[in-house]
């Protein structure tokens, strides 16, 4: 930076200070009760880790008579009973970036707080959406490149890519914490530059982290219209869901520590799954009110809906969302 203001200058600092907090603050996906495994491997050479997993195990030998071989016979590698030979999966991480630009008159007209403010809310909150939308669809398709049909999608629980067709769709994601990890190998950061030729101040943050699939047994998507006004026959609803949940419990797919799998919904998805339990799909209302509508709205807002079927619902924009050919 060739020259700089006072002002410039502690919104420098100011926004360094801020970044972080507001980024952990916005992001989502980063959190150990959503996604267990989390990594910084920022130090460390190279961009990408392997991950070891533990292999299938078989069940215990039962009835055995005395002095019988618990291995078998023989312990082979052809036969290997139960012994431990971890695969890997490889995490490799990505660089994500976003800038402002910011003029000397801003600061002068703007006021210091609005103007700081607004620069830490738009580069805290643009690498958080990154971060989320990439690992939305790592979570949904085991790649950061963005689906474009429900093919594409990792155990699909809700409609076929023939019953969607030609409708926009939302995938919902509904999976163990300890089906993904994640990785940072820098966190957000942010330089600056003066542009002397136009008078303005350029911010860029970057960050650098990833996301893989660890077990795609313990991921189920569901693929629904993602409009809000979509025929009942495409919408999300409470049947996917615990079709889905069983089948996660089928695959002895971890739950977090109070029991739950984790269930992200789009906008579109939470409204049909909201009307699902409200009987005709609105709030009792009127001289003579309804108090099973009512009762099942205060379920859903409460959280009962998620204990009944086993996930903790969470809302997001940053699912996977396409237009099915």
């Amino acid at each position: 930076m060739a020259t700089q203001t006072a002002n410039i200058t502690a919104l420098y600092e100011d926004v360094v200070a801020d970044l972080i907090p507001y980024y952990d603050n916005f992001v989502l996906l980063p959190n150990p009760s959503i996604i267990l495994n989390s990594y910084n491997i920022s130090g460390g050479v190279g961009n990408t880790m392997k991950i070891p997993l533990v292999n299938s195990w078989t069940t215990a030998n039962s009835s055995l008579s005395d002095n019988e071989a618990i291995l078998g016979t023989p312990a082979s590698v052809a036969d290997p009973v139960n012994d431990f030979i971890p695969e890997s999966v490889s995490l490799g991480v990505n660089k994500r970036g976003t800038g402002t630009v910011i003029s000397e008159e801003s600061l002068e007209d703007g006021g210091f707080e609005t103007v700081r403010n607004a620069v830490v809310t738009r580069l805290s909150r643009a690498l958080a959406q990154s971060t989320d939308k990439a690992g939305m669809e790592i979570i949904a398709t085991g790649s950061e490149t963005a689906a474009t049909s429900v093919n594409d999608l990792t155990n699909n629980d809700g409609y076929s890519n023939t019953t969607l067709s030609g409708l926009s769709v939302d995938c919902s994601v509904v999976f163990s914490p300890e089906a993904v990890a994640y990785a940072v190998k820098r966190d957000p950061s942010v330089k600056i530059f003066n542009d002397v030729n136009s008078d303005n101040y350029q911010m860029v943050a970057t960050l650098r982290n990833g996301f893989a699939q660890l077990r795609t047994d313990f991921i189920r998507t569901i693929a629904t219209s993602g409009a809000f006004d979509a025929n009942s026959l495409v919408n999300a609803n409470l049947n996917l869901y615990s079709e889905s949940i069983a089948r996660l419990r089928e695959a002895n797919a971890p739950t977090d520590g109070s029991g739950f799998y984790l269930a992200v919904v789009s906008a579109p998805q939470e409204l049909a799954l909201a009307k699902s339990i409200n009987g005709v799909g609105g709030i009792s209302s009127g001289a003579i009110g309804s108090v099973s509508q009512d009762l099942a709205n205060q379920a859903l807002l409460e959280g009962m809906i998620g204990q009944a079927i086993g996930a903790r619902f969470i809302r997001s924009n940053n699912l996977p969302g396409f237009t099915e050919a």
